[in-house]
């Protein structure tokens, strides 16, 4: 991976930085598919993140999400000198309009959305149409919420605005949801880290991830899932 500089990083991960960042490494380390050059989709885009990632790594890129992505990708891409080589899409995940012709597809924090009011068939279709848009032996790299532990649930009725809506996976979900694919590595990861009020709560509360809780506590508490799917 390139050298990132933390300002970079910021507006790739944007939150809970050191948690959610290690999707980037995992995916390269990974992923069999380098990513210059290849055609790559961003589902759920928001502020266009995984989009700037990718094309700083020389991917052609489709910027997406339902309605479009919002004014805050076109100008972070802008900031980058990067938007003439991002295309931006109105793209549902329920509905994906490629077939057989993506190397790569990018999701961070989409899946739970998608099963929002407790729908976890819109969870299977958006991965199934993820599965059709890619090419023989594409990628879908992925990193989402995990259900996490009790204290996880009960903070996020309590204190996450949409806490209560959200469908959470669980890894056997994850599982399930990806069993077209031909083979599937994940990671999980972050305990404490994501109840920082402030990130530079949430960057101290990630050390005691990395050298105590990730040791004790059991992979289906960290928050974090992250993968690759082979087609």
């Amino acid at each position: 991976m390139k050298n990132i500089s933390r300002s970079t990083l910021n507006d790739i991960i944007e939150w809970d930085i050191n948690g959610w960042s290690k999707c980037l490494c995992f995916w390269l380390s990974k992923g069999k598919i380098s990513l210059e050059n290849a055609r790559v989709l961003e589902i759920g885009s928001h502020n266009g993140g995984l989009s700037l990632w990718a094309a700083l790594n020389g991917a052609e890129v489709i910027c997406s999400d339902l309605g479009g992505p919002n004014k805050k990708a076109y100008q972070k891409h802008k900031d980058y000198n990067l938007s003439d080589l991002i295309a931006y899409k109105n793209i549902n995940a329920l509905d994906i309009p490629y077939a057989n012709e993506l190397d790569i597809v990018l999701s961070k924090s989409v899946i739970g959305g998608i099963g929002r009011n407790n729908n976890i068939e819109n969870q299977k279709i958006a991965i199934s149409e993820i599965y059709k848009s890619l090419k023989k032996g594409g990628e879908y790299w992925f990193a989402e919420n995990l259900s996490a532990s009790p204290a996880h649930k009960i903070l996020r009725s309590k204190f996450i605005q949409w806490g209560d809506e959200w469908r959470y996976v669980t890894i056997d979900d994850m599982n399930e949801f990806l069993h077209q694919f031909s083979s599937v590595e994940y990671i999980t990861t972050g305990f404490l880290s994501c109840f920082g009020r402030t990130e530079k709560q949430r960057k101290i509360l990630s050390f005691f991830d990395r050298f105590l809780f990730s040791k004790i506590v059991p992979k289906k508490w960290n928050y974090i899932i992250i993968g690759v799917a082979k087609k």
